[in-house]
């Protein structure tokens, strides 16, 4: 509450700041970008007003500059810093008109991410099936949430849906009968046709016709996934379900919605899945970015190495096992033939025996 009120006095000192981060907003939402971008990037705003307490119109490069200075003093991490300073570079260029003004953000680091194994994925879709009773020992608004949450990873993981679209989903978006969904992503408003497997089918039609619950609005109606009062859902609420769901089924690894997604990308291109096809099931625009997402395991790395290595050091000693197991032909030769081959014998060991003088 005393936060609360701290960022209340804070935003009606500066009125115009409110202005400014309203004017941001409504460019963002004019370029089509997502809410949680929108989010952000808002925020981002304000917080430099409070830093920089003046007006935009008395901004320059220079306090662009000291801003950037001020968040590396704060031993923020290269990738915040850098989309702080996107946020404030197109708040210049776009709404200021002021592209003179931006300030080369730091490189973004990408680190390595660790995405589940299938094993980890089985064992948290058997967990998240698992039934379980409400509070009261039934379901509430007759809805069963173990159906839901099993529908929902199955989305994330075998469709690679995202946590916004999971929570935007509507019943118009899915097409079963032909194993699809419609996503309106959450990078932009276009459609994409994504492929489901059969469990991720089965999984869902369950859900519809025995877990979902009532809604309660007509707004909700519309929604796929909703609370047990028949509510929209929202990502918080679908990441603190995950991870409830992974720590019952024993993963110790950092569980949130966005890695089932990471794994499926991650186990298509350990099958021998192109690059064209993984980037059409996971909707990404540009083909590095699924590259920087696919790499291989330490199961795969290791049977890349044996298939190197381990024939190297093996190929003398397979090539004399099989000399040595090698079934012997049998060869006919003649009277003439024999005469010949002991006749070069006793030559040869003359020569041999005139070679050796002097050495005796």
């Amino acid at each position: 509450m005393k936060a609360k009120a701290q960022s209340e006095v804070r935003a009606s000192a500066l009125p115009w700041a409110r202005d400014e981060v309203g004017r941001f907003k409504a460019y963002l939402r004019a370029e089509m970008r997502s809410e949680n971008t929108v989010k952000v990037y808002g925020r981002t705003l304000e917080l430099f007003f409070e830093w920089f307490r003046k007006p935009p119109t008395e901004l320059t490069k220079a306090d662009i500059q000291a801003w950037k200075g001020s968040l590396a003093e704060r031993k923020l991490t290269e990738n915040t810093v850098s989309t702080q300073l996107a946020a404030i570079n197109q708040y210049a260029e776009r709404v200021l008109e002021r592209p003179d003004m931006k300030v080369r953000p730091p490189r973004k680091v990408f680190r390595t991410k660790i995405p589940l194994t299938e094993d980890e994925v089985r064992r948290i879709l058997e967990e998240a099936r698992r039934p379980r009773a409400g509070r009261g020992g039934g379901f509430r608004n007759n809805s069963d949430m173990s159906l839901r949450d099993h529908a929902a990873i199955c989305l994330m993981y075998y469709g690679g849906l995202r946590a916004n679209e999971i929570c935007s989903l509507r019943l118009s978006d899915l097409d079963l009968d032909d194993r699809r969904v419609r996503v309106n992503n959450g990078k932009g408003k276009d459609f994409s046709p994504v492929n489901l497997s059969e469990e991720a089918v089965k999984g869902i039609r369950e859900y519809l016709d025995k877990g979902r619950p009532e809604p309660a609005t007509p707004d909700d109606a519309e929604l796929v996934f909703l609370t047990t009062t028949g509510r929209r859902i929202y990502r918080n609420k679908l990441g603190c379900i995950v991870k409830r769901i992974a720590f019952r089924a024993g993963i110790e690894k950092n569980v949130h919605p966005h890695i089932f997604r990471h794994s499926m990308i991650t186990h298509m291109a350990e099958k021998n899945l192109s690059a064209s096809f993984i980037q059409a099931q996971s909707r990404h625009k540009r083909l590095d970015t699924v590259q920087r997402y696919t790499h291989l395991s330490q199961q795969s790395v290791r049977l890349a190495y044996d298939s190197v290595f381990s024939r190297q050091e093996h190929a003398e000693p397979e090539k004399s096992a099989q000399k040595q197991s090698a079934p012997s032909e049998k060869v006919e030769i003649s009277a003439d033939m024999l005469q010949k081959l002991l006749s070069m014998l006793d030559r040869n060991k003359v020569e041999n025996r005139q070679d050796l003088t002097g050495y005796a």
